[in-house]
């Protein structure tokens, strides 16, 4: 999965860069099949690897499972609405995301993505797919936490965001390993993930020179 939405992201920066090296994209197939290599001998379908993910929504029938995103904030606000309009929201959690992206990309076409800028917008591009689409859950997020890190020391402007992030991350990820379910209220942690998004949002678009700290400069 990680390996598709680099792809996406990879496919709008060199349309806008250089058509020439258009190739490397097919090493993303060959890396997919090639750690499923064990599935297939053990008699698993060459189609797996696209429908598995595909098959998730249709498996859990939640919004969204152990994560803090906008899913999960409908899922628990109107837990009744959800349940009885799911196949509506999914779909339209996916046009959203689609929507979201395409604006980004559309507003970044007249910025140019020096190294510093492309990871941010990598970074936010990874968290829109985990911020809105349904049917997510915290391992989802791992990567984009690792994403925000190296963010953080470049720019310190986002060092609260990662730092929010992250912890958020690692409560979500031990109630998940404890079993805590009960103990820890995700609606509260939803809310707070949202709103940082949003601030790096802005970061991203509003004010996307980094501030780089003395270190790096």
């Amino acid at each position: 999965m990680p390996n598709v939405r680099a792809l996406r992201f990879n496919y709008v920066y060199w349309s806008r860069h250089d058509y020439r090296h258009w190739y490397q994209f097919g090493w993303v197939p060959v890396t997919v099949y090639a750690m499923n290599l064990p599935g297939f001998l053990a008699g698993r379908s060459l189609l797996t690897p696209l429908t598995i993910y595909a098959g998730q929504t249709s498996d859990y029938k939640e919004l969204a499972l152990n994560i803090a995103n906008f899913p999960k904030f409908l899922q628990l606000a109107f837990p009744t609405a959800v349940l009885d309009h799911y196949e509506l929201l999914k779909r339209g959690l996916m046009v959203l995301t689609c929507l979201i992206l395409l604006a980004g990309f559309w507003y970044l076409r007249r910025l140019d993505l020096t190294p510093q800028r492309f990871l941010v917008v990598a970074t936010w591009s990874f968290w829109t797919r985990t911020m809105f689409l349904p049917s997510m859950h915290d391992r989802y997020s791992y990567f984009v936490m690792v994403m925000l890190a190296l963010v953080a020391l470049l720019d310190r402007r986002m060092i609260g965001v990662a730092l929010v992030s992250i912890g958020i991350s690692t409560v979500l990820y031990l109630r998940y390993l404890l079993n805590a379910d009960a103990a820890i209220d995700l609606w509260p942690l939803a809310i707070i993930q949202i709103i940082n998004y949003c601030g790096f949002t802005a970061g991203t678009f509003l004010h996307p020179q980094p501030e780089y700290l003395h270190s790096f400069r």
